[in-house]
């Protein structure tokens, strides 16, 4: 099973930073990657259930969610290559914050897992996952 696995140290609260990542719908945040974001159906972006299309792309379903652990869990349902339903299956991504008492600032963390007898998927993810991050911490500097 690959996995990719990216971090970040961002420098304000966790209550604040969950703050800006916490609805499903709104990727506003993170515009160097994500240029557009639809909501599908009609479920809110803190509903289990909800669905996203993010650069008319991507199609993602959130699969678990917890305001008090600070965590988003989504399957990649539908994506071009090397993540596409031909080439990958099961994707769940994991987006979790946690606190770093020193100095009041947000871990976050980022992974990624799914089943795929190939290894293209690894780098293409980590390298979006990167991005997502580096947008993510450029929020609060």
């Amino acid at each position: 099973m690959p996995k990719v696995y990216n971090s970040i140290v961002v420098n304000a609260p966790v209550e604040i930073v969950w703050k800006r990542i916490a609805d499903f719908h709104d990727f506003s945040w993170a515009p160097s990657v994500i240029t557009t974001c639809e909501k599908v159906g009609i479920k809110d972006g803190t509903a289990v259930g909800a669905q996203r299309l993010l650069n008319g792309a991507f199609f993602d379903t959130l699969i678990a969610y917890s305001a008090l652990e600070h965590r988003i869990m989504y399957s990649i349902d539908d994506a071009p290559s090397p993540i596409s339903p031909s080439e990958i299956s099961g994707y769940v991504g994991n987006l979790h914050l946690l606190p770093v008492t020193s100095g009041n600032r947000t871990f976050a963390e980022w992974t990624g897992t799914w089943e795929s007898t190939g290894t293209e998927a690894v780098p293409f993810m980590n390298d979006i996952y990167r991005a997502l991050l580096r947008d993510l911490g450029q929020q609060f500097e």
